[in-house]
């Protein structure tokens, strides 16, 4: 059975469990990135290099 994408996403989207979800608002300040410093989404990806 194939599902399309736009299944997956509606079914994201209607979940439940994204209302259970805890946002955290991260200060950026200089940090590198990339895109417009206004952009709606920041995805902030931390790496441990050991």
């Amino acid at each position: 059975m194939r599902v399309s994408a736009l299944t997956v996403f509606v079914l994201l989207l209607f979940s439940s469990a994204f209302g259970d979800v805890q946002r955290f608002n991260i200060p950026v300040g200089d940090s590198p990135q990339k895109g417009p410093k206004d952009a709606p989404v920041t995805i902030i990806e931390y790496l441990d290099f050991q």
